[in-house]
């Protein structure tokens, strides 16, 4: 986040309107090919200036920044795209992101856990398995009202 802030501030000082595709490189530190691509994709918006320079406005930046968020979460590129177009506010965004990396952690224990009751009693096994599905119940209850 830091980073993004000392880019920021780089642009500023620029005090370009828009920013050529190399520059949004070396600010967002991906490569133009990347960016190309995010382009195509739909996730970015470009004009072509009269030199024919593919030209963004600043605030490419901050979309850069959502993809590489979104990217880190293992979203893929559908989800990523419905995620920008319907948006999440600046609020929201953090919680949901926070969101994403605890369901992470906790699948990663889920099978942790699957691994170390392979030779385990089944009485065992179904008295784990009652009280997470009890959990599970409530939790999936909840993320459908959402």
């Amino acid at each position: 986040m830091v980073s993004l802030i000392y880019r920021i501030l780089e642009v500023l000082s620029l005090g370009e309107e828009l920013l050529r595709i190399g520059q949004v490189a070396k600010l967002s530190g991906l490569s133009t090919r990347t960016i190309d691509y995010y382009t195509r994709y739909g996730f970015l918006s470009s004009v072509r200036s009269e030199s024919n320079y593919r030209m963004y406005e600043k605030n490419v930046l901050q979309t850069l920044e959502r993809i590489k968020l979104l990217k880190s979460q293992r979203m893929s590129l559908d989800e990523i795209s419905e995620h920008l177009q319907q948006g999440c506010s600046q609020e929201q965004e953090p919680l949901f992101l926070e969101v994403q990396e605890e369901i992470d952690r906790l699948q990663q224990k889920v099978t942790q856990l699957e691994e170390s009751l392979k030779d385990a009693p089944s009485s065992e096994k179904r008295m784990i398995y009652t009280t997470l599905s009890n959990k599970l119940t409530v939790i999936t209850q909840l993320l459908t009202l959402l």
